[in-house]
């Protein structure tokens, strides 16, 4: 369910994952963070290691909460990408608490009006293109974007399609934006400078938040914390620095 590194007793961040992915996306922030901070990688359901479990947003956020519970002591920071984003901040609206601070990348588009009908879209495309094509996709896209190790520890992990086109339901018509404002603690909006979808209501979700500020990863697109990890993790380590634990 979850891999948890570092010391036992230093500040913990929980990382969740984008759609389909697993908790191998975090491979580089573990590695580089775990020195200084407790990191908790997770699997959200329907993904990795809870494949048999249905995928929902309220399955997920419970998730999320279970784990920092378990593994954080009952708070922790949280970073979420894409998918894994939308989750942080549907847990955090309600659970303030237990969220010391949000990281959020690639999820700085809220599902509604123009924009409800892309969930739908990216759904059924994912179920016309077939597992077959897309993981072939996938193999060639991983290796262009994150080089060979990398993507190697990605595909490996596994794509998971049907959680995909869950989730992907899930999100439509749903006011993250409306979440986010519910969430009184600081947050970082760490969105990949290429990524021009899920970036598009940034400015947006900045003047939302209560205390959140905005950052870009320079040469990044959609999955920031894998195409440039370098400046990713300068990134957390900074914002980490500046929360109250």
């Amino acid at each position: 369910m979850y891999d948890a590194e570092g010391p036992p007793d230093a500040p913990p961040i929980v990382f969740v994952h984008g759609i389909g992915m697993t908790r191998a996306q975090w491979i580089p922030q573990v590695r580089d963070l775990s020195g200084s901070y407790r990191t908790i990688a997770m699997d959200l359901p329907g993904h990795g290691a809870l494949a048999p479990a249905k995928f929902s947003l309220k399955s997920a956020a419970e998730q999320l909460g279970t784990v920092i519970d378990e593994a954080a002591g009952g708070r922790a920071l949280v970073a979420g990408v894409s998918l894994g984003g939308f989750v942080a901040m549907e847990y955090a609206a309600t659970h303030a608490g237990a969220v010391a601070g949000l990281i959020l990348t690639g999820c700085s588009a809220n599902p509604r009006g123009v924009l409800s009908v892309i969930p739908p879209t990216l759904a059924l495309f994912t179920r016309a293109m077939g597992q077959r094509w897309l993981t072939f996709v996938n193999q060639v896209n991983f290796r262009v974007r994150y080089g060979d190790e990398l993507a190697q520890q990605q595909l490996e992990a596994g794509f998971f399609f049907k959680a995909t086109q869950d989730a992907l339901w899930q999100l439509r018509g749903r006011d993250f934006r409306r979440k986010l404002a519910g969430y009184p603690g600081p947050t970082l909006i760490l969105n990949g400078e290429r990524d021009v979808m899920y970036r598009i209501q940034e400015l947006n979700f900045l003047a939302s938040a209560p205390d959140a500020r905005l950052q870009l990863v320079r040469g990044a697109g959609h999955v920031a914390n894998l195409e440039n990890p370098a400046a990713y993790n300068r990134a957390v380590r900074r914002f980490a620095r500046s929360v109250d634990w």
